[in-house]
């Protein structure tokens, strides 16, 4: 009998295709921000921003790679600010990318920036630092580091460039004034994708991912993906799960009823509410936890987190605000005194 699945690793989350339908425009512009590097000038400071699943990551690093593979003068420095989130880490790992280990301790944050700018001028590159999931430096209080990396130029007298992945725009109108505009030269924004893009999308991974499938099949994941935000990560997930269900019952061609089995299934149904919820730093599962054990003013809850300034505390329940998991209510005669509580369909 005819195998099925030809290549399941082009539907994973890490695969990076040749082509990425419906992202022409965004390519356009971020390429045009970069290419000035190739002639040996900075590029300007981009903020890439839009809601998951639009492609934000992948079309950077589809472009960032042409662009390393075209010059040895151009040095990539992707971090995901869900892995390496603090300032002195960034740092570190900026460090380790350009060809300098760090010590664990007992190097200072300026001994590693003169370290860094020495090999950087010895090396006569230039240094893009992309900031992958930027929304998570911003608020955990660690976006001092955007500042200090666009000092760099002028203190250092070397060419560096960042770019911010962001899902939530408005969290940028949360950073001091001085670094909004240190750090934010120009701007892409990644729209939700349409119907039309997603099927686009889903069948150059088709083609490549199975041997046989039906066009409606592929169509329908691509709607149950713009239903859930335009999400092309999902319509993708939904496909890949839609092609194990098919195996396991010795399809040798995807169709219309291996797709809704796999949007059926509880990992989807699910998907949608546990989406926010998967994205919980440990500070925002502590608020939460608080607020598990009933309402409480803003004021009691910052006495409960000790740790945290008050500035970086907002910045949480804003973000858990808008996810909807809490809502706020203003107490009647109290000043700016507000109540804070868990949302009765959590």
């Amino acid at each position: 009998m005819q195998e099925l699945i030809k290549n399941e690793n082009v539907l994973l989350p890490e695969y990076i295709p040749d082509i990425l339908p419906g992202r022409e425009k965004e390519i356009k512009d971020i390429s045009y921000n970069f290419k000035i590097a190739l002639d040996g000038r900075k590029p300007e400071n981009l903020l890439v921003y839009g809601s998951p699943g639009t492609g934000k990551t992948a079309v950077v690093k589809f472009i960032t790679k042409e662009l390393e593979d075209y010059s040895n003068k151009v040095k990539i420095v992707h971090i995901n600010c869900w892995h390496i989130g603090t300032r002195y880490g960034i740092i570190a790992e900026m460090a380790k990318r350009i060809g300098f280990i760090a010590p664990m301790k007992g190097m200072s944050i300026e001994d590693l920036f003169n370290r860094i700018s020495e090999i950087i001028l010895k090396k006569r590159i230039i240094v893009i630092v992309i900031l992958d999931e930027m929304d998570k430096l911003i608020l955990s209080g660690h976006s001092d580091i955007l500042y200090d990396l666009s000092r760099m130029n002028e203190v250092y007298n070397v060419k560096i460039s960042m770019v911010g992945i962001i899902n939530e725009l408005n969290l940028i109108t949360t950073l001091d004034p001085r670094i909004r505009s240190s750090v934010i030269n120009a701007d892409v924004e990644f729209k939700p994708y349409t119907v039309p893009q997603l099927k686009e999308i889903l069948n150059e991974r088709a083609r490549f991912a199975f041997y046989d499938y039906d066009e409606d099949a592929i169509g329908l994941a691509a709607a149950y993906g713009y239903k859930l935000n335009g999400d092309a990560r999902i319509s993708i997930s939904i496909l890949l799960n839609s092609g194990r269900i098919a195996e396991k019952k010795g399809a040798n061609k995807l169709m219309v009823e291996h797709v809704q089995e796999a949007f059926k299934s509880k990992s989807y149904i699910m998907r949608k509410v546990e989406k926010n919820e998967i994205k919980l730093n440990q500070e925002e599962k502590k608020i939460i936890d608080i607020l598990k054990k009933g309402e409480i003013t803003s004021g009691e809850l910052y006495k409960k987190l000790p740790g945290m300034n008050e500035r970086t505390i907002r910045n949480y329940i804003k973000k858990l605000e808008e996810t909807g998991l809490i809502e706020l209510k203003e107490v009647v005669g109290k000043g700016k005194t507000r109540m804070i509580r868990m949302k009765d369909n959590v």
